[in-house]
């Protein structure tokens, strides 16, 4: 079979180039040939600290990316939308605040977060909801002043816990500085095609308040994003406008030499107006909606954390403590769900009833025509509503570890402990919205009404041992033991006779599991420049308990789900480190998942456990740097996740698009790919010029497992080319940039439902813009 991929040319020429430039010098290099200190074009190395310890990222026996905060200012990037396609099989689902699921190596499922997000040392993961969807939601703050952002491939348990079965996030805030005064600000404005003006306005001050003592770093921006989606049905325009606000405050303590303290305060407020989602079925231009509720959504999160490092010259202690508050509103159009039930036999006959027979009775009565003409008068009078879902989120995390080295520096260990104490809620309410303008009519007239309560505890101990037996050999054992406990309560409110929901008692479910996860590593430093590794990881999440109306108690708790990762991969440099190669291969055996069901009329979704999945890829990483100014980057990465048993037992009602054993993942491209070709020269004294552009490439994928399901729909293959220019002087820039330069109509999600299909959302269309940016 013979797979290819439209629009790649750019990429598969950067990453042929690179690949072979490195083969043709694989001859002739010796192993022992030393390296130049210094060379004018090498590629410097970027310190990180994955292993919870500094290392260089190609000194780390693991498939790790490093974007550093230069870079992230050299592409424009301020969000992890704006960077996601430059990593290897890392991709975001969504295109809102409240919507937004990350993915790494395919490792794609409902429920508890597959990818660890943590923004410095406060691990983020987002309220579980009604379906207990975890990972569904992921907090996305500015990437103004950042120090990094490092992504970790295949499971991270023993370091980082559940929740990094598939990788690890994290983004490293600058820090502050004790020795000199700085500062910096940004400005930018935009026109979106098919849209309108936006800005952005960010800035940064850091203060020495103590000589080497104390600092504060503090970092405010605020952002308006142009809408593009027109709604044809209410005659709005522009109706997905973005606004954000927020900043951070750091500050750093160095009371003695031995002694760090770090306190963080981050702030974010995001707000969309309208749906990003629209219908190319309506034809009356790309980005039209016919929706019959303007439904904005919003983000606001506050997080505070206290970090303390502590050197005491045989290891050193870190303790961190977080508090993070996160209130969210997830809003969309439900008219077309309440109005595929509009003619619904056991919803009319409950209706008439005044709610569904107690457990054991006989069914209620069937409806007369008399009584389904008055139970459809009754649906279509809450048409349109909204499913209107405010929900919150708390959680204390603490951690305590200890690292060091140990015979004369042939071992590197750490161990520690982790405690997380979570609690969040959502009242899913369905209420009338008005006709004309399509808003939520206040005060919210209710046709439903659920609350969903969700508490987790965790606790966690956990040691990594890296032992050099020979210089060039390291050996890797980590392990984590790890005990959690769920208790999810739920009570319907009001009753909603149309989707089969009725008033009752609270009802709680707990849920709890215990258990360890382990790593392997090997890796061979063959030369200085040159290191393989082999690794078997595995990875896990938590198990949990289901509030869904009229769920079978069989289904009410779901077990924990978990994967191994076999892994090899090299690391390379070549041509006096002007050159970086990296590859990695895997094989993910995923046993027990845990996947997204549906009631048996549809109206509501509950995770339980089913199946087995295999995971194959590949993952490429270039980077060159041929001439003085100029930086080539290249990454691709193959993806073949498939089920390998049915996703099918006694307890799951089975319909079409049941999973079955030979299916590939939805939403999984088997294939994506990245170029970019950045390039500086001298103009005039201390003034360069600057030209980048970047090309990414996101292969098909697929909405649902089964290709014979009705709902079952194509998205993805499309191409997005940035292109950047400027110039800028030691302390300052000017660039102007067009994104989307060819107005790519790149579909990210493609879903069908009843009387709602093909609902689409798409890249951003062409958006120009400049932006001048000044430090001092």
């Amino acid at each position: 079979m013979v797979i290819q991929f439209p629009g790649l040319k750019a990429c598969a020429f950067a990453a042929t180039a690179l690949t072979a430039l490195a083969g043709g010098q694989a001859y002739a290099q010796s192993a022992a040939a030393p390296v130049a200190a210094a060379a004018p074009n090498q590629i410097e190395e970027v310190v990180v600290t994955a292993l919870k310890r500094s290392t260089t990222v190609q000194s780390t026996p693991i498939a790790i990316s490093a974007v550093t905060g230069q870079s992230i200012e050299k592409m424009g990037a301020s969000s992890i939308q704006d960077y996601y396609r430059t990593v290897p099989n890392l991709q975001v689902d969504g295109n809102s605040p409240t919507s937004r699921r990350l993915t790494l190596r395919g490792v794609r499922a409902a429920g508890e977060a597959t990818v660890g997000l943590y923004y410095d040392e406060t691990p983020l993961t987002g309220p579980a909801g009604t379906t207990q969807d975890a990972s569904s939601t992921t907090a996305d703050i500015n990437l103004f002043d950042i120090e990094r952002v490092e992504i970790l491939r295949g499971p991270q348990g023993t370091l980082y816990g559940s929740g990094s079965m598939g990788g690890t996030l994290r983004v490293i805030f600058a820090k502050p500085n004790s020795h000199k005064y700085e500062g910096a600000v940004e400005g930018q404005a935009t026109n979106t095609e098919d849209g309108g003006p936006g800005y952005s306005v960010k800035g940064m001050v850091n203060v020495p308040i103590i000589e080497d003592k104390l600092a504060a770093r503090l970092v405010i921006y605020k952002a308006e994003q142009s809408g593009y989606v027109d709604n044809i049905y209410l005659g709005r325009k522009d109706i997905n406008d973005q606004h954000s606000s927020g900043g951070r405050l750091i500050v750093g303590f160095t009371p003695t030499d031995d002694l760090t303290l770090t306190a963080t305060a981050v702030f974010q407020k995001t707000l969309l107006d309208g749906q990003n989602s629209w219908y190319p079925a309506l034809g009356a231009k790309d980005y039209s909606t016919a929706a019959k509720v303007i439904a904005p959504t919003s983000d606001n999160l506050t997080m505070y954390n206290v970090t303390g490092k502590y050197d005491m010259h045989w290891a050193t202690f870190t303790g961190t403590a977080s508090y993070y508050k996160w209130t969210l509103l997830r809003n969309s159009d439900y008219s077309p769900t309440l109005s595929g039930s509009r003619a619904n036999a056991t919803s009319c006959r409950n209706y008439i009833a005044g709610g569904a027979p107690a457990f054991g009775a006989p069914a209620n009565p069937a409806c007369t025509p008399a009584q389904m003409a008055q139970y459809t008068a009754y649906a279509d009078s809450r048409i349109p509503s909204a499913l209107y879902q405010p929900m919150g989120l708390t959680s204390w995390n603490y951690e305590a570890r200890l690292s060091g080295q140990a015979l004369d520096d042939k071992v590197d260990w750490t161990a520690g402990a982790y405690y997380e104490d979570r609690n969040d809620y959502i009242e899913s309410e369905v209420p009338l919205a008005d006709k004309t303008t399509g808003q939520v009519i206040q005060p919210l007239n209710l046709g439903a009404w659920r609350h969903v309560g969700t508490a987790t505890k965790q606790t966690a101990f956990f040691a990594e041992v890296a032992y050099k037996p020979i210089s060039p050999l390291t050996l890797t054992v980590g392990v984590r033991e790890f005990k959690y406990d769920k208790t999810v309560n739920g009570v319907v409110l009001v009753s909603n006779f149309i989707t089969q929901s009725y008033v009752g008692p609270p009802a709680s479910v707990d849920a709890s599991a215990s258990g360890w996860v382990s790593k392997f590593n090997a890796a061979y430093q063959i030369n200085p420049d040159i290191m393989v590794y082999a690794m078997a990881a595995k990875g896990f999440r938590p198990g949990g308990a289901n509030n869904v109306p009229g769920l079978a108690s069989a289904l009410l708790a779901y077990q924990p789900d978990s994967l191994w990762n076999y892994e090899a991969g090299v690391k390379s440099q070549w041509f006096e480190r002007r050159l970086t190669l990296n590859a990695a291969a895997y094989q993910i055996d995923w046993s027990n998942l845990q996947i997204t069901a549906t009631s048996a009329n549809g109206a509501f979704s509950y995770l339980t456990n089913a199946g087995q999945a295999r995971i194959r890829g590949l993952e490429l990483e270039a980077v060159a740097r041929p001439m003085d100014g100029l930086t080539l980057n290249a990454t691709a990465a193959f993806v073949n996740a498939v089920l390998t048993t049915d996703q099918a037992n006694s307890t799951i009602l089975i319909t079409g698009s049941t999973g079955l054993a030979g299916d590939e993942f939805p939403n999984v491209p088997k294939f994506s790919g990245s170029a970019s070709a950045e390039y500086t020269w001298p103009l005039t004294g201390n003034i360069n010029g600057l030209v980048r552009a970047d090309y990414a490439y996101v292969g098909q994928s697929a909405s649902q497992f089964r290709p014979t399901y009705v709902y079952y729909e194509k998205q993805g293959d499309y191409g997005l080319v940035n292109l950047r220019g400027g110039v800028e002087g030691d302390d300052w820039g000017a660039y102007l940039f067009v994104n989307n330069v060819t107005n790519e109509v790149g579909l990210t999600s493609v879903t069908s439902s009843v009387n709602n299909p093909k609902q689409v959302i798409s890249l951003t269309p062409r958006t120009v813009g400049v932006t001048v940016r000044r430090r001092f």
